[in-house]
C-alpha cells in the first residue's frame, strides 16, 4: 500500500509523541526530526517585536499564575481523554529519531536530504523557512488545532469559544507554506467540548480527533486520493491570552 517515504519533522513534544505512534500504526515512518523547544528569553524576544512589551507580560503572568492550576483541575479529564483516544506518549525510539536545534537549521536541511521523503508530516514546530520548503519536493501536511483561517497561531480552540464561535472548534490538517497555517486546506475536523475541559484540555480534546483524521488524510495522500481547499482569506492570527484577556473572557 505504501510506495511512499514519510518523516516526521516536529517539536519534542507529547503531541508528537502521540502522532507518531498512531501514524506508525498504519504506515511506515522512516524518520522523525525533532527540533528542541525554543528558549524562553528567545520566544518572548519574538512576541514583544509582534504583540509588544504589555502583552507579552500578560501572557507570562497567565503561564504563571492560571496554566498551573487549570492543568491541575483538568488532570483526571486529560487521563480520561488520553485513555479514551488510545494516545500513546512513549518515546519515540532512538534509534528512529534525529535531533536538532532548529527545524531551520543546517541539521535539519542535511537530514532531509538524507532521509529524501515523499511526504514530510509536520507537527508544532516553529515557522517553517522556504529555505527548507524548497530544499525538497517531498509534500510537508501539519496539523494545526485550531480552524483555518479563522483561527491561526496558538490556542485556536481557546479563541474560538471566547469569541462565542464554538461551532469552529476543531482541527485543520493543511498542506505547509511560507505562512502562519495559511496552506491549502485538506480537511477539517469539529468536535465539541465537554463542561469539564478547560484551556488545558482543549488543545488535547483537539489534537486527539485531529490525529484521528490525520490517519485517513495520510492514506487517501498516499494513494493520491486527495483534494485540497485553498482560502483566500487571512482570517486572524492569535498568540496565548494574557492574564487579563482570560479574566475578563476565558473563564466565561
Amino acid at each position: 500500500m505504501q510506495p511512499k517515504k514519510i518523516i516526521l519533522l516536529a517539536s519534542d513534544c507529547e503531541s508528537t509523541r502521540w502522532l507518531y505512534h498512531a501514524l506508525a500504526g498504519i504506515v511506515h515512518v522512516e524518520g522523525v526530526i525533532l527540533e528542541q523547544p525554543i528558549s524562553k528569553k528567545e520566544l518572548a524576544k519574538n512576541r514583544i517585536k509582534k504583540i509588544g512589551l504589555m502583552p507579552v507580560i500578560g501572557q507570562a503572568l497567565f503561564s504563571a499564575l492560571i496554566v498551573p492550576l487549570l492543568k491541575l483541575q483538568s488532570k483526571k479529564r486529560k487521563a480520561f481523554l488520553v485513555n479514551k483516544y488510545r494516545l500513546n506518549n512513549n518515546d519515540i525510539s532512538s534509534s528512529k529519531t534525529c535531533r536538532v536545534s532548529s527545524v531551520n537549521d543546517e541539521a535539519s536541511l542535511k537530514a532531509i536530504s538524507l532521509f529524501q521523503p515523499d511526504i514530510i508530516v509536520v507537527n508544532g514546530t516553529r515557522i517553517i523557512s522556504k529555505k527548507i520548503l524548497q530544499s525538497t519536493n517531498a509534500l510537508f501536511v501539519n496539523m494545526h488545532v485550531g480552524i483555518t483561517p479563522n483561527y491561526r497561531g496558538s490556542h485556536g480552540g481557546y479563541w474560538a469559544l471566547r469569541n462565542k464561535d464554538a461551532a469552529n472548534f476543531g482541527t485543520t490538517i493543511h498542506l505547509v507554506d511560507a505562512g502562519i497555517d495559511t496552506g491549502a486546506v485538506i480537511n477539517q475536523v469539529f468536535i465539541k467540548p465537554d463542561r469539564s475541559d478547560n484551556f488545558a484540555t482543549y488543545p488535547v480534546l483537539q489534537a486527539a480527533v485531529g490525529i484521528d483524521a490525520f490517519k485517513k488524510v495520510l492514506v487517501n495522500i498516499i494513494a493520491g486520493n486527495y483534494e485540497t481547499i485553498k482560502h483566500t482569506e487571512k482570517g486572524n492570527l492569535y498568540f496565548q491570552p494574557t492574564l487579563w484577556q482570560y479574566l475578563t473572557g476565558g473563564v466565561r
